[in-house]
């Protein structure tokens, strides 16, 4: 798969940053599950729910995201296996205090991430509840939305769309539609859907959750942000964003409401929104957004304040993806010579500037950034890393190779100094391999990316690079094509163009070979022609 690079922030929530090409997902889905299993672990054991982990100390994060976001790191692929028989063997009537062990057993087994005992344990508490003839229909739910979640926490997007949607099936039959247990179990069929790439269905289906939660909790809840992010994303990746527009907007304006527009998580959601922009291309509004969250902090904490560097990494990040955009840059030459004459049919907005001087002003927002972070008294070593990377990474896709290596060395120094985060090192997450930062696919690649699902087939080209210590691709090999051949060349042409940064072992930038990029194109599915276009046509009884 292409693996681009992400902000340390980024890297270490899970939430990152958005970039044009490249699908994040905004937000923790742990965060998401750990919610939903509090809400309903309170419900049936009155045992305060273990929150999150919080990321390293120093970290500049975006507003915390709630229930139904991104998968964590450390979760791993799996599909939960049918409980056993002797599992399934539970007392004909089983007390309360079983229960009540069952239940602090699946708490520990969550605690401790074995997400695979958990849903062995998630499926012996249901029985248990089944089997209990003083248990409600809402201890069955709150049962069964445990298990599901804990589905979720071990990708297993199948079998927990299937648990939620027996809740769902249960309270529709009872015939109460609105309770908070409905949209807790709509939002999480609406998460499966999500982590199995069906946007459409996960944009439907979070909408629905949406107008349940305001239902329940009010128009401006805050409990509705993760929802709303994830719609947007939803809608963002289907190519509807005018609609993943108003999602991103709707929040703006509950945080506005519940925080007030100097409060952080205010700003935060600011900065979101011009990520976002920078995602979908449209880099003069990114940067308006951005300007006015790093107005805010300085009006609220002054021209140093740490807060800043989140909104400045992002400036110079619209302007690195907009200098890496051939249709921007042409669009930005249009935009300037219509200037110059005076083309009275040319867009009225602000004219493009030269791409030296885009370059110049991204280049300061980064140096700001780094100048920030240095003046602190004590800066995090997390702050190091985070802008020393993303400053070597703006010289590396200018192709200023000297100049990145040694932002790239005192990050990579800085990284060794902070603590692993779910097993693994941030030097390793950072530099142990090559990070893809930029990329521009063959010109037909989503040619048939916007046709209906079952309108479309979709292809992979694997191909195996090496890249060099500069973070050049040195070389390329076709490593399998699903589809047409031609496309398969088109790929190889492509790779060029990749700018990586390079894998680091004992502070100096080595070559790598094997390092695999992935390329999904789409192809029309052929459909059968019908009886009468294959018949033999009757012969004619003219003379």
């Amino acid at each position: 798969m292409l693996r681009f690079a992400l902000p340390v922030r980024a890297a270490l929530t899970r939430g990152g940053r958005a970039r044009r090409g490249a699908h994040t997902a905004p937000g923790n889905l742990a965060c998401a599950c750990a919610l939903l299993l509090s809400l309903s672990v309170a419900a049936a054991e009155p045992t305060p729910a273990t929150k999150p982990a919080e990321p390293p100390p120093g970290t500049t994060k975006p507003a915390e995201p709630p229930p139904g976001t991104t998968k964590p790191a450390e979760s791993p692929p799996a599909v939960a296996p049918p409980a056993s028989a002797a599992d399934a063997a539970v007392a004909a009537a089983p007390s309360v205090s079983s229960r009540v062990d069952a239940q602090a057993e699946f708490r520990r087994l969550l605690d401790a991430k074995d997400y695979q005992a958990a849903i062995e344990q998630g499926r012996r508490i249901v029985e248990l509840v089944r089997q209990d003839a003083t248990a409600t229909s809402e201890d069955l739910q709150i049962a069964l939305l445990n298990l599901g979640a804990v589905q979720a926490l071990a990708d297993d997007s199948v079998g927990a769309t299937e648990t939620y949607q027996q809740v769902i099936r249960m309270i529709e039959g009872e015939g109460h539609l609105t309770t908070s247990r409905m949209s807790r179990a709509v939002a999480g069929v609406a998460n499966a859907y999500y982590e199995a790439k069906r946007y459409d269905l996960a944009a439907d289906a979070y909408d629905r959750a949406l107008q349940l939660n305001r239902r329940n909790e009010g128009l401006f809840n805050e409990e509705q942000l993760p929802l709303l992010d994830r719609r947007a994303d939803s809608l963002t990746s289907l190519g509807r964003y005018e609609e993943a527009l108003q999602a991103l907007a709707y929040g703006m304006r509950v945080a506005e409401r519940r925080y007030g527009a100097e409060d952080q998580r205010t700003i935060d959601r600011l900065e979101q929104l011009g990520r976002w922009y920078t995602r979908v291309g449209a880099y003069e509004a990114s940067r308006q957004a951005l300007r006015n969250a790093v107005r805010l902090v300085e009006k609220r904490s002054g021209p140093n304040a740490i807060e800043l560097v989140g909104p400045l990494l992002a400036i110079g990040e619209s302007y690195r993806e907009q200098l890496l955009d051939p249709e921007a840059m042409r669009e930005s030459a249009e935009d300037d010579r219509n200037s110059v004459f005076h083309d009275s049919n040319a867009s009225t907005g602000m004219p493009s500037r030269t791409p030296g001087l885009l370059a110049a002003e991204g280049e300061r927002a980064l140096e700001r950034a780094v100048e920030i972070v240095d003046q602190q008294p004590q800066p995090s070593p997390v702050q190091v890393v985070d802008v020393r990377t993303q400053l070597g990474d703006w010289y590396q896709t200018r192709l200023q190779h000297d100049r990145a290596l040694p932002q790239y060395q005192l990050a990579w120094a800085a990284a060794g100094q902070t603590p692993p985060l779910n097993g693994k090192s941030l030097r390793e997450m950072l530099f142990d391999q090559p990070i893809l930062l930029h990329y521009t696919p063959a010109t037909d690649w989503k040619r048939y990316a916007r046709r209906p699902a079952d309108e479309v087939v979709a292809r992979t080209v694997e191909i195996d690079l090496t890249v060099s210590a500069q973070g050049r691709v040195t070389g390329r090999k076709l490593v399998s094509n699903e589809g047409d051949a031609h496309m398969a060349e088109k790929a190889l042409e492509a790779a060029d163009t990749a700018r990586y940064r390079p894998r680091f072992v004992d502070g100096k930038p080595v070559e790598t070979p094997d390092v695999r990029l992935t390329q999904t194109y789409y192809e029309p599915i052929e459909k059968p022609k019908s009886p009468d276009d294959t018949a033999t046509p009757a012969p004619s009884t003219k003379p």
